[in-house]
């Protein structure tokens, strides 16, 4: 446990000095976000938390952790994942130039290490659901969905980097539940390095701390990250917890993406095209600040989270826990349309 908390710590240090380091650069280079129709913040922020936080987890993997063909896979696909957004928030790339990328990772990832999502557990009470061969092409969709779930979630100070956080934290925990002991330090290390960016994003020490962004390399590379982690989770002979479960731990995302896509496919529009009908959009229509728009929502991950990790403690039947999150998605869903209609414009 002792190796674990340095690997931690080493995390946090890494990505703080990253954040420092890389800040002029991506002055120099352009590398920044500006102000324009949907995003209201102020001046030009650097576009580099992601990047700080890849660079973060990179380190600490190389000094810390043992050095098999999965991790060396994993570091190389997410280097491939943040270069790609990198360009995607320097240049805008077309979203089928992101999509294809992200196949190619995917593929990196499925090919590279030989595993993919089997199986679905017993999700209906009628034993578990194995995919067999189909099993690879629902690893591609479940790669693509998971990061862009936390790409498009990431709107306003500290959203992605507290869902990001709650999730890994989650993992963890389930790791420590099973006794599987030996992952423990890949979500550890993933969540320690994400605190000195919201450090930096939300203003803490603001004498010694100016605004970042995560970027798109950021979020897309957390999206890979949580993805490769309930596969590691979930799958295998030595599985920690069971797919099911996965549902809980990034319900948010997964959630906010399904009902914008839901909507946007209502309207007649694409479901990549930015808009302003995000949860958090919703929420600050109807009076919230963008802080107290924050800790609703975290707080709502948070306690998802929770019943996905009380669940797999008591084994509650798969069925059950399946349900149950579909009814939370129904009254989630039909909630945020509501609030929608009354406080649009």
């Amino acid at each position: 446990m002792i190796i674990t908390a340095l690997t931690a710590l080493s995390a946090f240090c890494f990505a703080f000095l990253a954040i420092k380091l890389f800040k002029p650069i991506a002055v120099d280079v352009g590398l920044v976000d500006k102000p324009n129709a949907r995003k209201h913040h102020e001046g030009q922020i650097p576009l580099i938390g992601g990047i700080s936080i890849f660079a973060a987890v990179l380190a600490a993997s190389l000094l810390w952790l043992p050095n098999t063909l999965e991790l060396r896979m994993y570091l190389i696909a997410s280097a491939m994942m943040v270069f790609i957004g990198a360009l995607d928030d320097k240049f805008d790339l077309k979203v089928r130039i992101r999509i294809v990328g992200q196949i190619i990772i995917a593929s990196l990832m499925i090919y590279g290490v030989g595993g993919y999502i089997s199986s679905l557990g017993n999700l209906f009470a009628f034993g578990d659901i194995e995919l067999g061969p189909m099993g690879i092409l629902f690893t591609y969709f479940a790669i693509i969905v998971v990061i862009n779930a936390y790409n498009m979630v990431d709107g306003i100070d500290g959203l992605v980097g507290s869902l990001s956080l709650n999730t890994f934290t989650a993992i963890a925990l389930l790791f420590l539940m099973s006794g599987n002991t030996n992952y423990l330090s890949y979500p550890l290390i993933l969540a320690t390095a994400t605190l000195p960016y919201l450090m930096f994003n939300l203003g803490f020490l603001k004498k010694y701390t100016k605004k970042i962004f995560m970027g798109d390399a950021g979020s897309m590379f957390i999206g890979l990250s949580v993805i490769w982690l309930l596969s590691m989770g979930t799958q295998g002979d030595n599985a920690s917890f069971r797919p099911v479960t996965a549902l809980w731990i990034c319900a948010i995302p997964l959630m906010d993406m399904l009902a914008i896509v839901m909507r946007r496919y209502r309207k007649g529009k694409s479901p990549f095209k930015p808009d302003r009908d995000h949860l958090h959009h919703i929420l600050q229509r109807a009076g919230l600040s963008s802080r107290q728009t924050l800790v609703v929502i975290s707080l709502f991950a948070a306690l998802m989270s929770l019943i996905g990790v009380l669940g797999e403690y008591f084994q509650v039947p798969e069925s059950i826990e399946l349900t149950l999150f579909i009814v939370i998605f129904i009254l989630y869903n039909k909630y945020a349309r509501h609030i929608s209609w009354k406080y649009n414009e």
